[in-house]
């Protein structure tokens, strides 16, 4: 057997290795929830009143996958609402992932070799830089999703229906059934794709192969520095409720040309698009 012969099985063996053993890391990308209970209602609970506020944030929702893959689901299910004119409440939840690498349970991993062609493009460049991926949303992986709720007269919400993404990342529509299929107490959204994306339909509460559930104390309300520490502005659409710059803490255009007039000064962050995606 020749020398190269020797050396190259080692770099063989090494260039599978190294993505999976690195898929088995977690936590480096999520957002660090604040110590304590619950976040003080913001102003978008000032504008909807503290009952649905209060209300969003005991509702449990629960989000999960058909298959395994990379990253680790974080521990705190943010969210922005928006009331609509009939009474109904619109609220957008943003589930965060420490990665989106395609390691798992799924057919680019058991081909091996395009599992490891996105992986040494998309996600992490020849394994060590970051990849398109990261240039073009941000860090981790952050997959949007919202609920249209009715309240009754008790206070309750009840979801009429929802919006998420499909693995090709097109917004598909969940009805109720959809989103109470797995669990008819509270509603679940799903993956099917290795890509975290949570517009998956047709499953059963014995098909998902993870499932993890949010409730008081685990739902709040999206601050800023997370919106902005993470590009909110630029990913997670079908979370959007409310545009671009009022999810990073920013006034609207209209209100930063008049402070601007007012020869108002930069409170330090930076230029982000307010073009709602």
């Amino acid at each position: 057997m020749s020398v190269r012969n020797l050396l190259s099985r080692p770099f063989a063996v090494a260039a599978l290795a190294v993505p999976l053993l690195a898929s088995s890391t977690s936590g480096r990308a999520l957002p660090r929830p604040v110590p304590g209970g619950p976040a003080e209602p913001s102003e978008v609970g000032a504008a909807i009143g503290a009952a649905i506020n209060v209300a969003i944030e005991r509702q449990s929702i629960c989000v999960g996958s058909t298959v395994a893959s990379a990253g680790e689901l974080g521990d705190v299910l943010y969210y922005r609402s928006s009331p609509g004119e009939r009474g109904e409440v619109s609220v957008g939840y943003y589930a965060f992932f420490s990665e989106e690498r395609p390691w798992g349970n799924n057919w680019l991993t058991w081909t091996v070799l395009p599992a490891l062609a996105v992986d040494l493009v998309y996600t992490h460049a020849l394994l060590l830089g970051p990849g398109i991926q990261r240039v073009a949303y941000g860090k981790g992986d952050v997959e949007g999703f919202r609920i249209l709720y009715r309240m009754d007269e008790a206070g309750r919400l009840a979801a009429d229906h929802a919006v998420a993404d499909r693995g090709d990342h097109g917004e598909v529509r969940l009805e109720r059934s959809d989103l109470l299929s797995v669990d008819p107490a509270r509603p679940t959204v799903y993956s099917r794709w290795w890509s975290h994306q949570l517009g998956g339909q047709g499953a059963g509460p014995d098909d998902l192969v993870y499932r993890r559930c949010y409730g008081a104390g685990a739902i709040r309300p999206l601050p800023p520095e997370v919106a902005l520490d993470f590009r909110l502005d630029r990913r997670a659409a079908p979370a959007r409720v409310v545009p671009a710059a009022a999810l990073l803490g920013q006034p609207s255009p209209s209100r930063q040309g008049e402070a601007a007039a007012a020869g108002a000064t930069d409170q330090g962050l930076a230029f982000l698009p307010t073009v709602a995606l």
